[in-house]
């Protein structure tokens, strides 16, 4: 009868949970997808068409330390 119990417990808490979040979708609204900016990756464009900034030359590889 425990069992019962539980498991009738955790159905009505997923339930109430899921209410929940559609009444709370109902006031506030469904979340709209943001535009990000386009970067040109979707359509193979070249990297120069970007506007990425060039790498940072300083930075030098383990095989440029002079050890």
């Amino acid at each position: 009868m425990v069992d019962v119990l539980y498991v009738a417990i955790i159905i009505a808490f997923f339930g109430l949970m899921a209410a929940f979040v559609r009444w709370c979708e109902h006031i506030i609204g469904t979340d709209d997808a943001v535009d990000l900016p386009y970067d040109g990756i979707e359509d193979d464009t070249s990297p120069e068409t970007t506007d990425r900034p060039e790498p940072n030359s300083a930075v030098k590889t383990p095989e440029e330390v002079p050890s």
